[in-house]
């Protein structure tokens, strides 16, 4: 049950590293904050959306029909801001800024009436993991006779948190001889396909900043402009770093978990959302506004219209996970936490909606046919018959079943792509409304079909 119940930290790691991309040319103008030229496309039939190969439309599903006759405070928008405020430097995992995060987020769950998981005790989950501080670095360009340039953090140059402390004064080079005896910075503006786990330079637009989260200890990458690569490349230039020991690898972090108890104690439904994010270097913060604060103000959103139900068919545990990128992640704890607990477990992840205009889609497998189906047919969404992380998916489906709500564009457009993990992430680029409309129709979803059974079929024997 632990392996199938990792299946959506696979998801979630290969979304990121799929969908991040790393150092490509930001949009020449911020993206526009008018809405879609036709509300409501996410739920328009096939035939009147651009057809993108693997995306489907379920058909035999009736939609959810429960009618929720309350209302609720609060909206995806007010989530939203509230956690790509400065204040929170960009939730990277385990810093301060995400622990201040943590604690807001668990008072969110108290105050829309959510319970703590008995088994926890406690809003928070705490676990060993790597962790991020977001400390400054100072980085200056040295001339042949040996005068010191200062370099502008977040105007000449950005870096990505160093595992080491560095202090270093070197030129930049491809020689691998040089740069083993620590007597170079790796240029891999010259040969980037060998920059992989060493400490390098490239070139691109700093105003965009890069994502400061090293969750995984590899060497720190530094960021810089044309002109200051420009004089870096005269014969007898060298770059003088002092970077921060800003990876600890022996820190801890939490996870934030709410719960509310259902008519069926033997079977769940995990509703959840990493809500870390790629943090700050320097003056430039990286909001993480679709990814994920999108996913954290739907799940908190979700919440808070369960909350008020008379009654719901089974348990719901909401998790608000941490570290995505992390080599031990917070849903893998929860997962660990909860492996035994319950016999029928279906998990929805909630990951990068809400871009204006485009659409939603559920993504499973065919070994999770029963849960998208479901889903996606009560939603009114289009699925996509999609494998991203690995076979663990397959494993137990007697007992657990995993989907995730995600946008496909997050993954196909190029302009959504380049916004990730940039300063350009931010609150404007959502539809809100579309986070609210997703909460509303999945608490209904849950409350209609929570209990259902992991497979849409009978075995006689």
């Amino acid at each position: 049950m632990k392996k199938a119940l990792c299946f959506l930290l696979g998801l979630s790691l290969v979304f990121c590293l799929t969908a991040c991309q790393k150092e490509t040319p930001a949009p020449e103008k911020p993206v526009s904050e008018e809405g879609p030229p036709d509300a409501g496309t996410e739920n328009a039939p096939a035939e009147d959306q651009a057809a993108r190969p693997g995306l489907f439309w379920e058909t035999g599903i009736a939609p959810v029909e429960y009618e929720m006759d309350w209302t609720v405070e609060g909206t995806a928008e007010t989530y939203v801001l509230e956690l790509t405020d400065p204040k929170y430097q960009g939730r990277a995992g385990g810093s301060e800024g995400n622990r201040a995060a943590a604690g807001w987020l668990a008072e969110q769950f108290s105050r829309v009436g959510l319970q703590k998981l008995p088994t926890l005790g406690s809003w928070k989950q705490t676990y060993q993991t790597t962790v991020t501080a977001v400390l400054p670095g100072e980085a200056f360009l040295v001339s042949p006779d040996g005068e010191e340039t200062e370099l502008k953090l977040g105007e000449d140059w950005v870096f990505r948190a160093s595992p080491d402390a560095v202090d270093l004064t070197a030129p930049l080079s491809t020689d691998y001889a040089l740069y083993s005896d620590g007597k170079a910075v790796w240029d891999a503006g010259a040969d980037p396909k060998n920059a992989s786990r060493k400490l390098c330079l490239i070139t691109g637009d700093v105003s965009r900043g890069m994502p400061y989260t090293n969750a995984n200890g590899t060497p720190s990458r530094v960021l810089v402009t044309d002109a200051v690569y420009g004089e870096l490349k005269k014969d007898g230039y060298q770059l003088h770093l002092k970077l921060p020991d800003a990876v600890d690898e022996e820190g801890s972090a939490e996870n934030v978990v709410g719960f509310l108890p259902g008519k069926d104690h033997t079977k769940a439904v995990v509703l959840g959302a990493n809500f870390d994010g790629p943090g700050q270097c320097g003056p430039l913060l990286m909001p993480g506004a679709y990814n994920n604060a999108s996913g954290v103000a739907t799940l908190v959103q979700t919440a808070a219209w369960l909350a008020q139900a008379e009654e719901l068919p089974c348990d719901v545990i909401f998790a608000a996970f941490n570290t995505e990128d992390s080599r031990q992640s917070g849903l893998a704890a929860l997962s660990d936490h909860i492996a035994e607990q319950y016999a029928q477990v279906r998990m929805v992840n909630l990951k990068c909606l809400g871009w204006r205009g485009q659409p939603v889609t559920v993504y499973g497998t065919n070994s999770e046919a029963a849960l998208r189906g479901s889903l996606a047919g009560g939603l009114g969404l289009q699925y996509a018959d999609r494998d991203i992380a690995s076979s663990a998916g397959a494993s137990n489906q007697e007992t657990v079943s995993s989907v995730t709500l995600f946008q496909d564009a997050c993954l196909s457009d190029a302009d959504i792509t380049a916004a990730l993990n940039t300063v350009y992430d931010t609150a404007g680029n959502l539809d809100h409304a579309m986070l609210d409309d997703i909460a509303k129709k999945l608490a209904a979803w849950v409350i209609e079909r929570g209990d259902e059974p992991l497979t849409s079929y009978v075995v006689y024997w």
